[in-house]
């Protein structure tokens, strides 16, 4: 027998067709049954919160699925649903219109709340992927009244069998393939940390650079496979950098953890990309205002970005700590060989979305575990790099600590181990590496050193300027060490033409090391 999915007389649904019951007109008459429609489902009803107008999520219960204003249930416009592969009985357009108003009126008004990732909501933590998954705190019957509204194409297609199988004969084994599927899934950690008061940062830019034999874009694809379509398109998850600053703030906008890629940078049609790694980084965009000169809302976000490039992303940025702390970048090889990329690419473009939501359920049903696996990794990096002292260096700590997490959390979504020292060997030898770039005072006299080796001659000895042409100063031998007198102007045009954004901030930091000798704010 049929199920009967609704009913209210003289009406009812089941899992093949929408009936209406037809009483009997006289005595030598019977009661009769009429089809309506094929399935028409409603599934919710919502106010749009920019409109205000009533909107209702109809299904036919398997494939078909739309967002309709209300207006829709009127007789004029219910045939309109025939052209998505509704069967409707147009003879009895009326019946059915009554028949769906009545289901509608069933429905308890939902909440719709825009955006992906990790939402805080009035009823308690969502986490909208493929579909809404909740916390502990929120109620069944407040479950049925959550919509969650996306912009990607996060509905898993293919199987997790086959994805997984792809990690095992292709990733597994490879520590940088296993960091890229790591880093997608810290996009997700990072959010809902964050809610927790855990860490302070939205995400982390994830740089991958070098040629194209070195399988970036291959490694960036497989690690936002794990959520939705890794290909590319306007509303997957891996888009260009070659588009306007607004269009890719908009493309972000309200992503609260799902990862998603940028590919060559090299493609930006913008020159200084600092205020917009920034902006990436920090999780909002740029003020602006409308033709009336009214301010428009923000856009904000708060999630991990995977850019590929050939060359360093900060080539074309601002040298300063502050962006220095919010990436990671990775100039190696990531695959071993074509065939090795060709079967990543193979499986990840049929097979995706399928890991994301089991990290999001083990985020919500194991919450303490998971806070309690990141305060340990933090303890651990403070240990192990306790000589560090500057304190960007120290600010990185965290960053590590959500990735460790992650890995520790994959292992066990899809039950395969990781070599969690070995990828906390590598932050570790990564921080070391790299420590001395992240120091601005070391970046900014390695400069100047290079500077006035290149200008010597534009340099008067000892304590008096000479009657050059162009006189950048002076220099004298001192009995440990040489000193350098720069002109003011001189000094600042340098900074600027290497790309550093704030000259106090630089001399600061070089006072603070002991580099430079300047009366206070010159």
């Amino acid at each position: 027998m049929t199920n009967i999915i609704f009913s209210e007389y003289p009406y009812w649904l089941t899992e093949d067709s929408w009936y209406e019951v037809i009483p009997p007109k006289g005595k030598n008459d019977q009661q009769k049954s009429i089809r309506l429609s094929s399935p028409i489902l409603i599934k919710n009803k919502f106010l749009d919160p920019k409109s205000g107008v009533e909107k209702l999520v109809i299904s036919n219960g398997q494939n078909i699925g739309r967002i309709e204003t209300s207006d829709i249930l009127t007789s004029q416009k219910l045939p309109s649903l025939i052209m998505y592969g509704f069967s409707i009985n147009e003879k009895y357009i009326k019946s059915l219109s009554n028949a769906l108003q009545l289901m509608r009126q069933s429905l308890p008004l939902s909440s719709l709340y825009t955006g992906v990732g990790v939402l805080n909501t009035d009823k308690g933590v969502v986490i909208s992927l493929d579909e809404p998954y909740l916390s502990k705190e929120i109620t069944q019957s407040q479950a049925d009244e959550i919509i969650c509204e996306t912009q990607y194409d996060l509905q898993p297609k293919g199987t997790f069998e086959d994805w997984w199988q792809m990690y095992l004969d292709e990733v597994k084994g490879n520590l940088l393939l296993e960091l890229a599927v790591v880093f997608g899934i810290s996009s997700l950690v990072t959010a809902f940390l964050k809610t927790k008061h855990e860490v302070e940062f939205a995400g982390t830019i994830f740089s991958f650079t070098g040629n194209s034999s070195t399988g970036k874009s291959t490694a960036a694809a497989l690690g936002v496979s794990i959520t939705g379509n890794p290909t590319k398109g306007s509303n997957t998850l891996f888009r260009s950098w070659n588009g306007t600053r607004n269009a890719l703030e908009g493309y972000l906008s309200n992503n609260y953890g799902v990862p998603i890629v940028l590919d060559e940078l090299s493609s930006a049609t913008f020159k200084d990309t600092t205020g917009l790694l920034y902006s990436i980084a920090e999780g909002q965009g740029r003020q602006r205002s409308n033709i009336h000169g009214e301010v428009k809302s923000l856009k904000n976000w708060g999630t991990s970005v995977i850019s590929t490039a050939e060359h360093s992303i900060f080539n074309n940025s601002a040298r300063n700590d502050g962006l220095n702390v919010r990436t990671i970048e990775i100039s190696e090889a990531f695959t071993t060989n074509a065939d090795n990329a060709d079967t990543i690419k193979k499986a990840t473009s049929a097979n995706y979305g399928h890991i994301m939501p089991l990290v999001a359920e083990y985020l919500l049903n194991r919450e303490q575990e998971v806070i309690k696996w990141f305060q340990n990794e933090h303890l651990r990096f403070k240990t192990q790099l306790e000589k560090e002292t500057s304190n960007t260096g120290i600010r990185m700590f965290k960053r590590y600590a959500t990735i460790t997490t992650s890995a520790r959390i994959l292992e066990r979504v899809i039950a395969t181990p990781v070599d969690l020292n070995a990828v906390r060997d590598y932050l570790i030898n990564y921080h070391l590496d790299s420590v001395s770039e992240r120091s601005l005072a070391d970046k900014a006299i390695e400069v100047i050193v290079q500077f006035v080796a290149q200008n010597r001659g534009k340099f008067s000895d000892d304590t008096r300027l000479s009657t050059l042409i162009e006189n950048y100063g002076m220099i004298s031998l001192e009995d440990d060490h040489i000193q350098v007198k720069m002109i003011a102007s001189v000094f600042k045009n340098m900074l600027k033409e290497h790309n550093f954004q704030d000259t106090n901030n630089v001399i600061d930091a070089l006072r603070d090391k002991d580099y430079i000798q300047s009366d206070a704010n010159r």
